[in-house]
């Protein structure tokens, strides 16, 4: 897949989940890591593993009520 292509993917992606109301995630290190997935520098499954580790570790660092 070309960069562009998934740039469009990307954006078609969050546009539908925009209209229908879900929050996309703007963090800095999660947009790196969907840039670099465009660019062909890491492949989907290193973007998930990095996701599901960051959401993870906001998970704990989260103050309990």
């Amino acid at each position: 897949m070309t960069p562009e292509a998934r740039r469009a993917l990307v954006e078609r992606i969050f546009d539908k989940a925009r209209e229908s109301g879900q929050t996309i995630e703007n963090d800095p290190l999660f947009v790196n890591w969907v840039e670099r997935w465009i660019a062909g520098d890491i492949d989907i499954a290193d973007l998930r593993e990095k996701y599901r580790d960051f959401l993870l570790s906001r998970r704990q660092t989260a103050p309990e009520d």
